[in-house]
């Protein structure tokens, strides 16, 4: 055997080695791939709209099978279309600019004949409950500037937690009627939220998935390390959406 043979047969795990590797990764990468666009997909809280389920410097995950599965390169179309349920939190593409995501709370569905009186929520001429709940079980005293209530809203065949404010004017909005194929959409934190009351309903097709966990958050109000680092919110991580 030439020396040149020798060293070529000595290579050839090496290469073995490497070409494994490389188709490993490969696949773990496809996978990956198709796990973020069509079963789980990531998304950062930018603003208050959604306080107090959401808060600022939350990262979440949303579910894109909730609604069935989305054809690639449709403009939206899903296999096994489902619209959400009230009062579900989803993700969807902004209608007058789908490269933007919103994250809102679906309060009525097609049909619904939607109203709000004095600010109080009716669905099908049903007005919601109210309870209030303690503030200080959802901020710091140093969060709250102004005179803020959190509420439990009870309507229809859902509940959610929301945020208003006391020194607000009185909203009146509607009535307005649900169109087929939209869901009406509105922000937890009620004064202080764009949503279907300026700028009309979301489409099915632009919906994205329903939000399911906060897997991490971070507080950029209080900060450490100089005021370079947020603070981690622990009490929020892995906790789920509803």
């Amino acid at each position: 055997m030439s020396i040149k043979e020798s060293q070529e047969k000595r290579k050839l795990p090496s290469r073995l080695i490497f070409r494994e590797y490389i188709e490993s990764l490969s696949v773990a990468i496809i996978l990956a791939l198709i796990f973020r666009f069509f079963v789980i997909s990531a998304y950062k809280i930018p603003t208050g709209s959604m306080v107090p389920t959401l808060k600022v410097g939350d990262f979440i995950l949303a579910s894109k099978l909730s609604y069935g599965f989305h054809v690639p390169f449709s403009g939206g179309a899903r296999i096994g279309d489902s619209l959400p349920s009230r009062g579900d939190v989803i993700v969807f593409r902004f209608p007058a600019d789908e490269s933007i995501h919103y994250v809102k709370r679906v309060v009525a569905l097609p049909g619904d004949r939607v109203e709000i009186r004095d600010k109080q929520l009716f669905i099908n001429d049903k007005g919601a409950q109210y309870t209030d709940l303690d503030l200080k079980d959802y901020f710091p005293a140093e969060e709250m500037k102004g005179n803020f209530k959190v509420r439990k809203e009870t309507i229809m065949d859902s509940n959610r937690e929301i945020l208003v404010s006391e020194d607000g004017e009185t909203e009146f909005f509607g009535p307005v009627i649900v169109p087929p194929e939209h869901v009406f959409v509105l922000g937890d934190n009620r004064d202080s939220s764009e949503d279907s009351r300026y700028w009309g309903m979301v489409p099915s097709r632009n919906l994205e998935g329903r939000v399911i966990l906060i897997w991490l958050s971070f507080d950029w109000v209080h900060r450490w390390a100089g005021d370079k680092l947020p603070q981690v919110r622990w009490e929020r991580i892995f906790q789920s959406v509803d």
